[in-house]
């Protein structure tokens, strides 16, 4: 087996994030209470919840820039407060709103943020990849977005294992969202990417797994199952050509509870039903004939199942 294989394979298992019963209050106000999780494989984790949540203070006791008042945070298997060099050494941060420092031009804040690492970069790379300003601008000259961009590239120099971004796409422009969009895409594919938004397009875009807080822990699991969570027992069905509803009724009036037209289209139609296996596989047998170009499981967005999500356990949970 080539030597390089078996040294990535060791630093992916080596990548994980351990929140063991982490408690932070601040006075009588309760910010998170006993909340555990565990991320042990490259992906990009959203951790999603109202204002208010506890996002940012998990977030803040994670990069330790605040202490709980209980519970641990393990990075790489080290305890953040006890082991804080070894914990943070290959992770990066994009917590609240920092900015390159106003004084080093845009060349130097980067090399800068390599050095500390030991890292060598490419700037010019960095600066293609991410549509940064020119290297020779001084920061303290730049608009927000292209402070948060080189700001972001700085980071991406250090080149960490784990990623925590807090809102990094808040206040940004369309282009500076795509961009930053695809750099997310492209490292979750070999590292950790934690990331937190209210956009939850993005969310749904960009993540694979799902934590939701609100003070305490209430669900994580994967994108899909989240969204699946609260859909129709239904499948979406397109057809190669125009059909009559009347035409489906009469192959699978029998199994299915209720058949809809989608945007007035003649080829595109929603057919619920029990949700039972073998009634999903008679309705495709029988609806084959009229030619089917496509079909998926309709599932709910991410913002329904979230908004939903949280309804559910509002009625539930006290939080007084």
């Amino acid at each position: 087996m080539d030597k390089s294989f078996n040294i990535s394979i060791f630093y992916i298992y080596l990548m994980s994030i351990e929140v063991s019963n982490l408690v932070k209050t601040f006075g009588k106000v309760v910010a998170l209470e006993d909340i555990s999780f565990k991320i042990s494989s490259p992906g990009c984790y959203g951790i999603l919840g109202p204002n208010g949540a506890g996002k940012t203070t998990l977030f803040k006791i994670m990069s330790t820039l605040i202490k709980p008042t209980n519970g641990s945070v393990r990075i790489n298997d080290y305890d953040v407060f006890k082991d804080r060099e070894k914990a943070l050494k290959n992770t990066a941060f994009l917590v609240g709103t920092p900015e390159p420092y106003d004084y080093l031009t845009v060349k130097e804040f980067i090399e800068f943020a390599a050095k500390l690492r030991g890292k060598k970069v490419d700037v010019k790379s960095l600066k293609e990849e991410l549509d940064l300003p020119d290297l020779r601008s001084r920061c303290g000259v730049l608009s927000k977005g292209q402070k948060r961009r080189v700001y972001l590239a700085a980071l991406l120099a250090q080149d960490p294992q784990i990623l925590v971004l807090d809102e990094p796409t808040d206040g940004l422009d369309p282009i500076e969202i795509y961009v930053i969009k695809n750099i997310i895409k492209k490292l979750k594919k070999e590292k950790i990417v934690v990331f937190s938004s209210h956009i939850l397009s993005e969310v749904q875009e960009l993540c694979d797994y799902i934590i939701i807080i609100k003070r305490r822990l209430l669900w994580q699991g994967s994108k899909e199952k989240l969204m699946r969570m609260f859909s129709p027992k239904s499948l979406r069905i397109e057809f190669l050509y125009p059909i009559f509803i009347e035409e489906i009724k009469n192959l699978i009036g029998d199994i299915s509870t209720n058949i809809e037209q989608v945007e007035d289209s003649n080829r595109t139609f929603i057919v619920h039903y029990s949700g039972n296996d073998n009634d999903r596989q008679k309705i495709l047998e029988r609806l084959i004939k009229l030619g089917i170009r496509s079909f998926t499981d309709n599932t709910s967005t991410l913002e329904e199942s979230y908004i939903r999500l949280l309804e559910r356990f509002d009625k539930v949970i006290n939080y007084d």
